[in-house]
């Protein structure tokens, strides 16, 4: 069971209230030529069937995994698989972005 509401996440991200946590998730989101927009409208369409795991740490708050499929565009074919792990923060108003990514395996 993931430890954010998911009702909590898509109004975050309805308000753009997201965070990059570090350059690497930055330099990712960039290589895959998203805006903020396009992660927030992402962010806006996962499903509890997408969630994977919770992330647990001795130090921070608890990540949730999701994966997911989004396409970006409608009317290209093209749809991202995409890996995201992310907390919300500051009382459940900003999401805190650890990883947005094509899956790596």
């Amino acid at each position: 069971m993931a430890e954010y509401d998911l009702g909590l996440v898509k109004a975050a991200a309805q308000n753009l209230d997201v965070e990059y946590r570090g350059r690497k998730v930055s330099r990712d989101i960039a290589n895959l030529g998203y805006s903020l927009s396009d992660v927030c409208k992402c962010l806006s369409t996962l499903t509890p069937d997408e969630f994977r795991k919770t992330h647990t740490y001795s130090n921070g708050p608890p990540d949730d995994e999701y994966i997911c499929q989004y396409q970006r565009d409608p009317e290209e074919e093209l749809i991202d698989e995409l890996y995201i792990k992310f907390c919300l923060i500051d009382n459940y108003l900003v999401i805190d972005i650890a990883s947005f990514h094509l899956p790596q395996f």
